[in-house]
């Protein structure tokens, strides 16, 4: 089973940040909706160990993940955008960080979904597990 890790380093009103990476050999940023008490479609999720189901998106017709069995929570997936405006409980990834109308974001998403998906898009099972960053002493 494929193991997915989103690493949040960064919560703010802005958005929950994240880095996102498969093994040694991916790597990516994250965006998500700032934490309001895992509301539905205005809320990140709680952090947690959750299966991958293959799902569509369907506003942007293509195949992707969705994050199951979110207690309270239904299609949580992991699309393409670069602001938490634009998502709805959902988790996008990106190259980098930068600022898109004048608000945090990540960039280059689209680019960053084709290499996620390149990665995990091939297995049959995978899991994703979410935590935050926690520096080791001398860090």
């Amino acid at each position: 089973m494929l193991r997915v890790h989103l690493e949040r380093f960064a919560y703010s009103p802005m958005g929950t940040f994240g880095r996102i990476t498969v093994g040694d050999d991916f790597q990516c940023f994250s965006v998500e909706q700032p934490w309001r008490d895992n509301q539905p479609r205005v809320s990140c999720i709680p952090e947690g160990t959750y299966p991958l189901v293959r799902s569509e998106f369907y506003r942007g017709e293509y195949d992707t993940w969705e994050v199951a069995a979110v207690e309270g929570r239904s299609r949580i997936l992991i699309h393409k955008a670069n602001r938490a405006a634009e998502l709805m409980g959902c988790i996008a990834p990106g190259r980098s960080l930068g600022v898109i109308l004048g608000e945090w974001a990540v960039v280059q998403s689209a680019a960053a979904f084709t290499d996620l998906m390149d990665v995990i898009g091939r297995v049959a099972e995978a899991v994703m597990e979410i935590d935050h960053f926690c520096p080791r002493k001398g860090e």
